[in-house]
């Protein structure tokens, strides 16, 4: 029977005090609780009709949202203890959660209880006070403490880790002596150092040839003023495998600041750029040998800012336009002959449309004589497209002008009388013809006899072609009959063997005669000797291929600089520098394009493009295309329209060069499209390939020219597209050293169709 508690006495007190209490009876194992306070009730949030007369463990469960909890096992202890032991028990930061009122919910509550027992007038235990306290608060408090040393013992960790696996050298150096604090091992590589032979140690102390060379009175500086300091491009002698060696670096110093913000030492961050300012040394070299090249070759140059009117021009360039040194822009322009400003002018607005510059015009040099230059160049545009600058050459082109002039002079009057012609063109330096309507030649002038060594009945008829060397026999004669045949213009170009015994260039053209009743008489016409302008077209290839072997070295240095200054700045976390690297990287392969397509027309105008022909499947080579190169565009879809092609025999990679280059204009040239068609197809033997676009199309009279070297076809919106007109050209000169033969069909603002066959192997 449970006792009964008497009234008087404490319960004034016992119901009003703030700490929370049950009085609970030694009945074990039931623990009947016989009161219960306010102050209890209100913590747990219950009442006491639920707990009153109730054994304590029925009113109170084991923890409900911690089943594996011991709660009931360590509080029947607890009470053990207080009863045997006749002294109060403690137990300490145990979890049991509260119901929400009015919801089936808990919430997470800490208590530390004392269990004190009272003793009846036997020295009995008679009944013990269960008064909880709620720590919760404590508990999450410390728990927050625990949390946030860890957190920072972790960070800290994580500081140290990336401060020594950090891609750039990083150090710490401390008082006035400078004593390396801290060093991690990137720096100790730049220093060729180990971090023992660093650490402890003044830093001048270990890299003695640094001392004196300006480093130490930077460190002072930082150290007593508190401004940080950025070097770019700093020389510094380091001891390096037993020899002293200069080195470049890119360098931070930072003050190194206590807790209470006195500066103690410098922080320095440092990267290795002397490979970078080698490369640098190594382009302007190849710059000072290209200018070398291009005088050597008799060509001005120029660079002409078009924001600001001001433009670069070298000494040959000056003297073209018979100046002594390089003037003013407006000193050139001033010295035109001024029936050519007009067509200059219009040259010029047409470069800001279509991206090249070019034309010929006459200009008057101080003593009033008159002389022509050939004027060239390429503009280049801002992100708008807007034309900023133009980069050409310029060639003196007086003497040529002078001898077609002579030439044309000399047709003129050579139309007149035959009789006229004898008398006059025996001494004339160009050689001149006349032909029948048959085509046999009836007339040559002493020039070209005194060429070719051959008599006036031996150049008769058929006789003249005898002259030519054998290679290019057939391609003259054949051009002179088609020409004839259609009554066109006859020209063609040809070398012949000089009676001096070396090899002339010629270039022959022919006007077509006509009677008075329009039927035809033959043709009339002139042969100039053009080796001296083959001998300097010549050197201007070569030049081409000097400077392209001269960048492609040190652009490959700096692309693959590039690549690890991007991979340095990812790792540190700067994206936007990141992206400004990786857009200069994508510019350098823009560049390496452009030098390779110099590189190949060089080897295909002296002969040395090299082939690796075997067999190979056709259709799997444009698959293998296709896929990579629709990774390149999102906006058009490559679409596939294959047929079964069989084997060919060639050159695998140099065939890929060609499909990659038909497709990669296709999708230039249809900005506005969203697919380009490949289809292959077989017949009589060949396998051919075509690439569809539906872009800009060319007009019907460029598609002569489409396989030139540097014709490049504009788009009919003002825009210019980019590259230097090589692709195609090429491509044919590709696919005719293989036996094959190449072709286009387009209609100007719908689209072309660009198609190549090759001949499948037996």
């Amino acid at each position: 029977m449970a006792k009964t508690i008497p009234e008087s006495g404490y319960k004034a007190i016992f119901n009003n005090i703030s700490a929370a209490i049950l009085l609970i009876d030694t009945d074990a194992p039931y623990y009947t609780i016989l009161d219960v306070n306010e102050a209890y009730l209100k913590a747990t949030n219950s009442n006491r009709e639920t707990l009153v007369g109730k054994s304590v463990f029925g009113a109170f469960p084991a923890n409900p949202s911690d089943e594996e909890a011991k709660n009931i096992e360590m509080t029947i202890f607890s009470f053990e203890q207080a009863i045997t032991n006749k002294t109060p028990h403690t137990m300490s930061d145990y979890r049991y959660d509260i119901p929400v009122r009015g919801t089936d919910q808990f919430e997470e509550r800490y208590w530390t209880t004392t269990n004190t027992p009272v003793l009846d007038a036997y020295g009995k235990v008679a009944y013990f006070i269960h008064s909880p306290a709620n720590v919760t608060e404590l508990i999450k408090l410390r728990e927050k403490e625990i949390a946030s040393v860890e957190a920072l013992k972790n960070h800290r960790q994580h500081l140290y880790s990336t401060f020594m696996q950090a891609p750039v050298g990083i150090a710490i150096f401390r008082g006035a002596d400078y004593v390396v604090d801290l060093i991690n091992p990137s720096l100790c590589t730049i220093y060729s150092k180990t971090p023992e032979e660093m650490m402890g140690r003044s830093v001048f102390d270990v890299l003695p040839h640094t001392k004196g060379q300006g480093f130490d009175k930077l460190l002072h500086q930082v150290r007593l003023t508190g401004m940080p300091f950025k070097g770019q491009g700093y020389p510094a002698s380091l001891m390096r495998n037993g020899e002293l060696q200069t080195v470049y670096f890119d360098f931070v110093y930072e003050p190194f600041r206590e807790v209470d913000g006195t500066i103690s030492g410098v922080i320095a961050v440092a990267t290795e750029v002397t490979e970078q300012i080698t490369a640098k040394q190594l382009i302007e070299d190849a710059e000072e040998r290209t200018r070398l090249a291009v005088d050597a070759v008799g060509l001005g140059t120029y660079d002409l800012n078009l924001e600001t009117g001001e433009m670069i021009t070298t000494k040959i360039f000056a003297n073209i336009f018979g100046f002594d040194e390089p003037v003013p822009r407006a000193d050139y322009v001033s010295v035109f002959h001024a029936d050519d400003r007009g067509l200059r002018d219009l040259a010029h607005k047409e470069a800001a449309v279509s991206g090249k510059l070019f034309y010929e015009a006459r200009v008057i040099w101080p003593d009033r004589s008159i002389h022509w230059a050939r004027v060239e160049g390429k503009t280049y545009y801002d992100a708008n497209k807007k034309p900023v600058r133009i980069l050409g050459t310029l060639l003196d082109i007086t003497e040529q002008k002078q001898a077609k002039e002579d030439q044309q002079k000399l047709m003129a009057l050579l139309a007149d009388s035959e009789q006229l012609l004898r008398n006059i063109t025996t001494a004339a330096p160009t050689g001149l013809w006349m032909s029948d309507e048959t085509g046999d030649i009836t007339y040559v002038n002493q020039t070209w006899m005194d060429w070719t060594g051959l008599g006036y009945e031996e150049n008769l008829a058929r006789g003249w072609t005898n002259a030519i060397v054998p290679e290019d026999r057939r391609k003259v004669r054949d051009k002179f009959l088609s020409d004839l045949t259609g009554r066109t213009l006859y020209e063609a170009e040809f070398r012949i063997n000089h009676v001096d015994g070396s090899m002339h260039w010629c270039v022959a053209t022919g006007s077509p005669q006509y009677r008075n009743d329009g039927t035809f008489t033959g043709y009339i016409g002139a042969c100039v000797d053009i080796t001296e302008q083959k001998n300097l077209q010549q050197q201007k290839d070569d030049f081409i291929g000097i400077a392209s072997h001269e960048l492609k070295t040190p652009v490959t240095s700096i692309k693959a600089y590039t690549q690890v200054l991007e991979r340095m700045l990812l790792k540190k976390g700067e994206a936007r520098e990141a992206g400004m690297i990786n857009k200069m990287d994508g510019q350098l392969n823009r560049l390496t394009s452009l030098i390779g397509d110099l590189l190949d027309v060089t080897k295909i105008n002296s002969g040395k493009l090299q082939f690796n022909d075997r067999d190979f499947d056709f259709n799997d080579l444009v698959k293998e295309l296709i896929e990579d190169l629709q990774r390149t565009t999102d906006k058009h879809v490559l679409v596939e329209n294959l047929v079964p092609t069989g084997i060919v025999h060639g050159d695998k990679e140099r065939i890929g060069q060609v499909i990659t280059n038909l497709i990669t204009n296709a999708i230039k040239y249809s900005p506005q499209a969203d697919k380009i068609i490949i289809h292959t197809s077989v017949k009589n033997n060949e396998v051919s390939l075509c690439v569809q676009d539906f872009g800009i199309g060319i007009a019907p009279d460029k598609l002569e020219k489409v396989f030139e070297q540097f014709y490049r076809v504009s788009g009919d919106m003002q825009h210019t597209f980019p590259g230097l007109g090589l692709g195609l050209y090429i491509s044919s000169e590709i696919i005719k050293r293989e036996g094959g033969r190449i072709w286009v069909s387009s209609k100007h603002g719908e689209g072309s169709t660009f198609c190549f066959a090759l001949p499948l192997k037996k």
